[in-house]
């Protein structure tokens, strides 16, 4: 009979890590379970570790590939879910940390809400320290209102876009990656993560939440691609021709056109903020590919109603400009300073009728304002002139004062003599 969940953990040389990893998934509270662990050609102890707990746990079913497989983990992620036997799907990372109750949890939802995808919260961690950080995902809080959501709607399906595409916080039905086919995309790239999460959440029709922070996500141990800082990160940005050309291959391009582009820009503004100025050259090229695929006046619109940071823009801007020597320049730290520099960004970035029409605002708000500082000048003149009036009165006062004074004091000798 098959088991309720099917759990894929996949492992590269982590020896220090995958043994905690192991024993939180086989602590679960949810027993009916297989663990298929699929290590990708490991070079350290991290086999002998998978074997020894898998002599313990008959549950345990250790998959070693003999070399390593290029990219990141799509290829053994794949491989475990050929292999799963379980009415739901779930994924851990090796190095990553689980409550008990996880999976549990996550099941009970996807059952009682009939969902294809169940997912939980969670927490990041640094390896040195064990600070723990939540991450930044401002679409969690407005989504988990529901304890789960139908996403048969365009737009209900974007709310789930928007979330983070990681995969060791979910469960996916068996059925729904068999029947639609679906797998990581593979090839001599990472981020694997981002493709598959549009290829599910395009094809599942309802989605349930567990509001409670599950799983702990181990961040900069040494070997991660995201604290390297290095070129590799460029590889994200293939994922958005994974993304493109799916939507294009399935007739979707028109309705989440809008999506993929704020997912690519999304990534440029991460991506800015963590590699190392050296790979500006790179960033440049392998960004104007794929801004290419989208026209100057779609760009132009989307930043109408966004809110990046002026580096992010700024970067952007340089890319519609065609201009890699301010792109590399930005990148250092140079922003748009003088007013010819000031005037050509805000043309660039809104395009001419909407550049004209900031233009006009910007006009009619300094005439206002320099009608409010008129008025003003004006009114404190008249204030001022007020009070000066003031003050003369009470200077004759006082002048009649002291000079009343002397009178009765005059008096005052004169009748004594």
């Amino acid at each position: 009979m098959a088991p309720k969940l099917s759990i894929i953990i996949t492992s590269y040389n982590i020896e220090k890590y995958i043994g905690e990893c192991l024993q939180n998934v086989i602590d679960q509270t949810i027993k009916d379970i297989e663990i298929i662990v699929v290590d990708d050609g490991s070079t350290d102890k991290t086999t002998a570790i998978i074997t020894e707990y898998a002599e313990k746990d008959s549950r345990i079913i250790p998959m070693l590939m003999g070399e390593n497989s290029p990219g990141g983990v799509a290829t053994p992620a794949n491989i475990g879910i050929d292999a799963a036997k379980g009415e739901y799907i779930g994924f851990a990372d090796g190095d990553d940390l689980y409550e008990s109750t996880m999976f549990e949890k996550l099941y009970l939802s996807a059952k009682i809400n009939n969902a294809d995808v169940a997912m939980c919260n969670y927490l990041e961690f640094e390896t040195e320290s064990g600070a723990e950080n939540k991450p930044f995902e401002p679409a969690w809080e407005k989504i988990t209102q529901y304890l789960a959501l139908d996403i048969q709607s365009i737009e209900n399906k974007k709310r789930v876009l928007d979330l983070l595409p990681v995969p060791w916080r979910k469960i996916y039905k068996k059925s729904l990656l068999d029947d639609k086919k679906l797998r990581f995309p593979v090839g001599d790239y990472f981020f694997e993560d981002n493709g598959f999460h549009w290829f599910t959440t395009l094809n599942a029709h309802r989605v349930s939440f567990v509001d409670e922070i599950l799983c702990y996500h181990r961040r900069n141990r040494a070997g991660q691609t995201m604290s390297s800082g290095g070129e590799r990160l460029l590889g994200v940005f293939h994922q958005h021709s994974v993304i493109y050309d799916y939507l294009s291959e399935n007739n979707l391009l028109v309705s989440y056109r809008d999506y993929s582009l704020n997912w690519l820009i999304g990534h440029v503004s991460w991506i800015q903020q963590v590699l190392d100025p050296k790979y500006a050259s790179q960033f440049y090229q392998t960004v104007s590919h794929h801004i290419a695929k989208y026209s100057r006046k779609e760009v132009q619109n989307y930043f109408l109603d966004k809110n990046y940071d002026r580096k992010t823009i700024e970067l952007i801007v340089a890319v519609l400009r065609n201009n890699e020597s301010l792109f590399v320049s930005i990148m250092s730290g140079k922003f748009s300073n003088s007013l010819k520099e000031k005037v050509l960004f805000n043309y660039n970035k809104l395009g001419l009728k909407n550049f004209l029409k900031m233009s006009v605002r910007h006009s009619v708000f300094k005439l206002n304002r320099k009608k409010e500082y008129t008025n003003e000048l004006k009114y404190l003149l008249e204030a001022n002139e007020r009070k000066i009036n003031e003050l003369n009165n009470k200077v004759a006062e006082l002048e009649k004062t002291i000079e009343t004074g002397f009178i009765l004091i005059e008096r005052y000798l004169k009748n004594k003599k």
